[in-house]
């Protein structure tokens, strides 16, 4: 599995916009996949992982960076070790000493990921995404490059 740095939209766009994705990440502001279009800037990082999805690292500061990550259904009984690998490589390749994600309470299976990966739970952000018209809690979790690196020892 190789993950490398990539800045193909047609490929992250095919990844976001697969229908079961879309089902899970768009909330009720963002609803038609036609319109979708990912940002660009050379602070935020898309990350390929093979054919398996991509993770988007935006950054919240010089050494924190927001998670979002977008992995196809084929990824399924791998997606654990795709997102560690993932996770090793931005620490390994960026300035981050730090990444956080936020999961909508409604997605049990991308909480139970970030937790297998080495995520901890830092809090609630109660209220904080809209989504079948219900405002929905969102777990914030993070893990931090010292952190990190101790585990893979």
């Amino acid at each position: 599995m190789m993950i490398s740095r990539t800045y193909d939209t047609d490929f992250i766009v095919q990844c976001v916009t697969e229908p079961s994705v879309w089902r899970m990440i768009a909330d009720d502001g963002f609803l038609n996949p036609d319109l979708y279009f990912p940002p660009m800037s050379d602070s935020l990082y898309w990350l390929r992982a093979g054919d398996y999805g991509v993770f988007m690292l935006q950054p919240h500061n010089s050494v924190t960076y927001e998670c979002h990550t977008v992995l196809l259904p084929s990824a399924r009984g791998k997606s654990v070790g795709i997102a560690r690998l993932a996770v090793d490589w931005f620490f390994a390749n960026s300035p981050c000493q730090r990444i956080i994600t936020n999961v909508p309470d409604y997605n049990p299976l991308a909480l139970r990921l970030a937790k297998k990966v080495g995520f901890t739970e830092i809090g609630i952000n109660e209220k904080s995404i809209l989504k079948n018209g219900v405002l929905h809690d969102q777990v914030l979790l993070g893990i931090s490059k010292e952190r990190w690196t101790i585990c893979q020892q």
